[in-house]
């Protein structure tokens, strides 16, 4: 039996590497070598035991690699092509898929389901999530593409322009991405939230107009008086918790839009007449798909590849995959200074 590496949960805040069997690829699907991945928000709640872990099957989606077999009826890769990998497959016929938002295909599943994902040596992917990247870009720019396309859609969602006031809540990687891809689509004026040093410098080297720092500064009181008491066009939750939704309530103005992208693992108590009096425009953002006529994800390569946006800033630690229960650990302490934590296989 050939085997593999693959970092997988055993518990609360327990991650460890297992040999594992390394098996091909079912029809339809694509064997990878990892060459960098980075450790998601996503992945933390299953830490922390917030969503399900999996005790037999290593995660991690976002992942960049390079083809090394191909399942049978893939014919439009190569072995050898560097790729990135969205976090669900579609089945590319339904409702949804046929009219671009593959994001709701009826048939969605996890990218590797019932496989290995990104936090092992190999990883197997289905073809409808896997994009080709210019050999120009560097693994870890890469490995950098999947949250930045969750960026690129929630800005599409908030359908902020270059006349637009754009808030962000939470300096963690969607929030500082959704900062990135707000300045290269040139809007007005921006401001984050931040909670952490590291945070509020990398905004600062994002081009953030107005860094907030919550642990001294109230957003409130801060928009009223940037705004004249208007509020902002559009704000950007990314916490996932009742005190940011309600903040973002309270400083949009009246008909303008949030957008929730955060990872909300529980039901929150929230002052909904807020939406009542000010007719905001309340929607959520999920993953990926078409918004407008090319892909969020290659539009999230293309920020990379055209230098629009350096996403690397983001990786403040890097560990190799036998290190995985220290990268876990200091990305779930941000105190230690993390924001983006990248595993080398």
């Amino acid at each position: 039996m050939t085997t593999m590496k693959a970092a997988i949960y055993s518990g609360l805040r327990q991650i460890g590497v297992r040999d594992v069997e390394r098996l091909p690829p079912p029809p339809g699907y694509v064997f990878i070598q990892t060459k960098q991945v980075g450790i998601c928000g996503s992945d933390l709640h299953a830490y922390f035991g917030e969503w399900e872990q999996s005790h037999t099957l290593a995660l991690g989606h976002e992942t960049c690699g390079v083809v090394v077999e191909l399942g049978e009826g893939v014919t439009d890769l190569q072995v050898g092509d560097p790729v990135v990998i969205e976090c669900f497959s579609h089945c590319g016929h339904c409702l949804y898929c046929q009219t671009g938002q593959y994001t709701h295909c009826l048939e969605r599943k996890w990218v590797s389901e019932n496989t290995h994902g990104g936090f092992a040596e190999y990883t197997t992917a289905h073809r409808s999530g896997l994009f080709k990247i210019p050999p120009s870009m560097s693994y870890e720019e890469g490995a950098m593409v999947e949250p930045l396309a969750v960026a690129v859609r929630t800005l599409a969602q908030s359908r902020a322009t270059h006349q637009d006031r754009v808030a962000v809540i939470g300096g963690g990687t969607i929030g500082q991405l959704c900062l990135a891809v707000a300045k290269a689509n040139g809007v007005k004026e921006t401001l984050i939230t931040v909670k952490y040093p590291q945070q509020a410098q990398l905004a600062k080297e994002l081009g953030a107009d107005h860094v907030v720092n919550i642990n001294d500064q109230d957003v409130r009181a801060f928009v009223k008086e940037l705004t004249g008491g208007l509020g902002v066009d559009a704000v950007i939750e990314t916490v996932g918790g009742a005190t940011q939704f309600d903040d973002a309530l309270a400083i949009v103005r009246k008909r303008g839009t949030v957008v929730l992208v955060g990872g909300y693992f529980k039901p929150l108590e929230v002052d909904l007449s807020k939406i009542v009096w000010s007719e905001a425009i309340v929607t959520g953002s999920n993953c990926y798909g078409y918004s407008g006529l090319h892909t969020d994800f290659q539009a999230a390569i293309d920020l990379i590849a055209e230098r629009k946006v350096d996403a690397t800033k983001l990786v403040t630690h890097r560990f190799s995959l036998d290190q995985i229960a220290e990268a876990f650990a200091v990305s779930a302490d941000k105190h230690l200074g993390a924001i983006k934590v990248h595993v080398t296989p």
